[in-house]
């Protein structure tokens, strides 16, 4: 492809990292401590810390989103998500404000980058992030971070929603079992948006541009 594709255009993409935090990823965090393995999510931080350098380096902007959940967020019906009834689910305890869970995990924003906090799956819901994305100018997005399935996929369907073009980096995002990141995958390329890849954004950003 001899064009720089237009929806990877450093003028107008964003790199949105989503929960990349100690709880989602980290062997000792809450998701590993209830069973969950984490082996593909610590494989996949080393690429997007690559992939996050090559967008710096293209001027790309790179928007980082967290969770945090605390008791003034957490509603009955978000706690009562997985219950057949409003009130039966405990309170939970991943991503508290301030604790070591809700910390970035392998990757380190810059003191300029754009770091929003989030309380739900989507990063669009509660946040200033479509704000944000306007005023940078941005119309393109290219969704990385944790889990593929949850708060990745959830982020990209209502970035569609805002009339963003969007793009899920498959090697970029990652989630606990192979059978949940391919059946991801498989939905945002039939309904949603591009796939593509952390070396297929990087050889991209890499090209002499015009003008």
């Amino acid at each position: 492809m001899s064009e720089l594709p237009f929806r990877f255009d450093p003028s107008h993409a964003a790199l949105v990292v989503i929960d990349v935090q100690n709880d989602f990823c980290h062997p000792e965090g809450a998701v590993a401590r209830l069973g969950s393995d984490v082996t593909a999510v610590e494989a996949m931080v080393p690429r997007l810390v690559g992939l996050i350098d090559a967008a710096r380096a293209a001027s790309v902007p790179v928007v980082f989103v967290r969770t945090t959940h605390d008791p003034r967020d957490d509603s009955p019906a978000w706690l009562s998500r997985y219950a057949a009834d409003p009130g039966d689910a405990p309170e939970g305890v991943i991503c508290r404000t301030g604790s070591w869970g809700a910390e970035f995990y392998g990757v380190a924003p810059l003191s300029d980058e754009i770091v929003l906090t989030k309380h739900r799956y989507s990063a669009f819901v509660g946040t200033s992030l479509d704000l944000t994305l306007r005023t940078l100018g941005v119309r393109s997005l290219l969704f990385t971070g944790v889990a593929t399935e949850v708060c990745v996929e959830s982020s990209l369907r209502d970035g569609l929603s805002a009339e963003y073009l969007v793009a899920l980096v498959e090697d970029g995002a990652a989630t606990y079992s192979a059978q949940a990141q391919d059946a991801s995958v498989g939905v945002v390329a039939r309904s949603f948006g591009v796939v593509t890849s952390s070396a297929e954004l990087t050889t991209a950003w890499a090209r002499p541009r015009r003008g």
